[in-house]
């Protein structure tokens, strides 16, 4: 199966969000293991740095705090 370029940024920017609200859901739970909450943080830093770049910003502040609670 081929996408095209709009086709795979759609498909990663949705999984990007996805994944952060699966991750925000987590960083509200007190039985996650902290290495995972540790490893999603790290992967939502990577990805915040991705979405930046390509000039999705708008959505950097709601990252970052579920960076932050994901480490607390």
């Amino acid at each position: 199966m081929a996408l095209s370029s709009n086709q795979l940024e759609r498909l990663a920017l949705h999984s990007a969000f996805g994944l952060h609200l699966v991750a925000k859901w987590m960083a509200t739970r007190s039985d996650v293991d902290p290495e995972i909450r540790d490893r999603l943080a790290a992967h939502l830093e990577a990805i915040d740095g991705v979405l930046v770049k390509n000039g999705h910003d708008w959505i950097r502040d709601e990252i970052e705090a579920t960076e932050d609670a994901l480490h607390t």
